[in-house]
């Protein structure tokens, strides 16, 4: 018989299904949810799908989970050490058949996902944080620059060639995870991926620019371009220029897998999808694990705008920050997506009660962004608009880019600059201070640009008083 391999530090990890209902379902039936999108395939007809099988219990699959997909014929795919999922090939008549399980919590498509791509630091009072003599002295005599706090950037990958992202400086790990179940051998195999890889980012430069807003240290710009939390620990987790569910839950698992290892407190995700939120879905699963696990989560809100009703799903989730793009004018970029004006709804999780909006948390500077560059593809397509922003001498290692990407890592550098202030705040707490500090932006709706748009220095003077009332 077949046996699932197991893995300790796993690339694709899926995350545990708790018991969600919706305010539209019972919280206390024990259906197995099945993924629209997976629902659609298989009514088209499709012989097989790669598919994101989600078990009750704890950390992993048991010896039973692994024992009942072998009795339907499941032989090909990846079992997961840290948290009950399995990544695997089925048919339609397996799935159906896995609705009749009572351990199977879910079975989604591993269905591809996308990347948003569409001054800044002074614009958000981060270069006030940097300097600022009141807050170095409460700090223990150093500046506020995001020191020790450990910050994932689930993309593309990471260019740790880049003086400004130096592999085995500030970016203290660089992980390649991607995984193809088409591709896969015959059989029951652990999921690939590499660690200590410098260049993780060699064909799409996004994750790369990402990477150095939140904490590029501005080593080839004497300082100018400097990232949002320059003394920040990056660990890369990079997927490539495609990204799949299954990708982007491997840089989830490796942040809960090393949080402690590299100190973990945040994680950016500049990426997402489309359709309403869906508290099943295995990305709001692992989301929410890593929210309990002490790690606060950003989405990028979307590049759909300025439709109403075009909100990332993810980003949805009431224990992630949304992150809206702005101009650098205190704005709101045209192609920033929006909520819904009435939306929302609620969510019991384990006993627990969440109420979701469907707009933005945040909004941050996201148009004609100067951050570190890779040479590839996508880091050539902005040239007019780098010679128009950036100084001839420094073209080789900086570039442009717009959307909810860019402005999704300023907030998570300035949540870097909080818990550097405060290394006691909650995702929570950082959550409530990153809106309650927030500028109000005139002529536009909360379902437009969530709280308004950032403050990095009123943020980090809220941590710091946090503080001293605890």
């Amino acid at each position: 018989m077949k046996k699932f391999i197991y893995f300790t530090l796993l690339s694709f990890l899926l995350f545990p299904l708790l018991i969600i209902g919706q305010s539209k379902a019972d919280a206390a039936t024990n259906s197995v949810a099945i993924g629209p999108i997976l629902e659609e395939e298989i009514a088209d007809g499709i012989g097989s799908f790669q598919v994101i099988v989600t078990f009750d219990g704890g950390k992993e699959p048991t010896s039973s989970n692994l024992n009942l997909l072998e009795r339907i014929g499941i032989t090909d795919g990846i079992s997961l050490k840290s948290l009950p999922m399995i990544a695997a090939i089925a048919t339609a008549d397996q799935v159906e058949d896995l609705k009749n399980k009572e351990d199977v919590r879910s079975v989604y498509l591993n269905q591809n996902l996308e990347y948003f791509n569409a001054d800044s630091t002074e614009l958000t009072g981060v270069d006030q944080v940097h300097s600022d003599e009141q807050m170095t002295v409460q700090n223990g005599g150093i500046p506020v620059t995001g020191e020790g706090v450990g910050v994932v950037v689930n993309d593309s990958g990471v260019d740790g060639t880049h003086q400004d992202l130096l592999f085995g400086e500030n970016l203290v790990q660089n992980v390649m995870g991607s995984l193809n179940l088409s591709n896969l051998a015959p059989g029951l195999l652990p999921a690939t991926y590499l660690e200590n890889v410098p260049n993780t980012d060699s064909n799409s430069g996004h994750g790369t620019h990402v990477a150095g807003t939140v904490g590029g240290t501005g080593e080839m710009s004497d300082g100018k371009h400097e990232g949002v939390a320059p003394g920040a620990d990056l660990i890369g987790y990079g997927s490539g220029a495609a990204l799949s569910i299954l990708d982007a839950l491997g840089g989830f698992d490796y942040a809960i897998e090393h949080q402690e290892e590299y100190g973990v407190r945040v994680i950016t995700n500049s990426w997402g999808s489309t359709g309403d939120f869906d508290p099943n879905d295995p990305i709001n699963i692992a989301s929410k694990e890593a929210y309990d696990s002490g790690i606060t989560v950003l989405f990028a809100a979307g590049n759909e705008g300025p439709a109403e009703d075009t909100h990332n799903p993810y980003a949805k989730a009431p224990w992630v920050i949304s992150v809206a793009a702005g101009t650098k004018d205190g704005q709101l970029a045209d192609f920033s997506s929006r909520g819904t004006t009435d939306g929302g709804g609620t969510i019991e999780i384990d006993g627990e009660t969440w109420t979701w909006k469907d707009q933005p948390s945040i909004t941050a500077p996201g148009v004609d962004i100067i951050s570190s560059r890779v040479i590839a593809p996508v880091s050539s397509l902005a040239l007019d608009k780098d010679l128009q922003y950036i100084e001839t001498e420094y073209l080789p290692y900086y570039t442009t880019m717009s959307g909810t990407s860019m402005a999704t890592p300023h907030v998570a550098g300035i949540v870097a600059l909080m818990l550097d202030a405060n290394q006691q705040l909650t995702p929570e707490e950082v959550k409530d201070i990153i809106q309650q500090s927030a500028t109000p932006i005139s002529d536009y709706k909360a379902w437009e640009v969530g709280a308004g748009y950032v403050n990095a220095y009123d943020a980090v003077e809220l941590a710091f008083d946090e503080k001293l009332i605890e």
